[in-house]
């Protein structure tokens, strides 16, 4: 991968400018925030390496590899680390607009969007069928 990966550069600093706009320092940088919609809080490294592992299960772009669930390698893989599946996922929820956090993520709170999920009652069988 080249060291720009296809992201411009701000001529005037040099730092890659991201889909969102944004400028960042690394791909690292670029790819937690913009592609990721992660944030800085708690263990970003490891927020980052976390979706890459879980991403990498979904990687068939190797066609001499054996096939396997990418569903059951990722069901290990939040076994293993579920406090850092619960961080990525409220992460998740917070880039879908459903939640909002200040300093950290663990004390999120819902957005009207995620209130309107609470909300209404849980899905029954049948009920995405249309």
């Amino acid at each position: 991968m080249d060291d720009d990966a296809g992201y411009g550069r701000d001529p005037a600093n040099g730092m890659l400018i991201g889909p969102d706009g944004c400028h960042y320092s690394s791909l690292h940088g670029l790819y937690h925030s913009a592609l990721l919609g992660l944030c800085g809080c708690g263990s970003p490294e490891e927020a980052y390496n976390f979706c890459r592992d879980i991403l990498k299960t979904c990687d068939r772009r190797d066609k001499a590899k054996d096939w396997i669930s990418a569903e059951n390698a990722a069901a290990e893989i939040i076994k293993a680390q579920p406090e850092m599946a619960a961080h990525v996922f409220m992460h998740m929820l917070t880039h879908l607009d459903l939640l909002e956090h200040g300093g950290s993520v663990g004390g999120s709170w819902l957005t009207p969007d995620g209130e309107k999920i609470v909300d209404l009652r849980a899905a029954n069988e049948g009920e995405f069928d249309d």
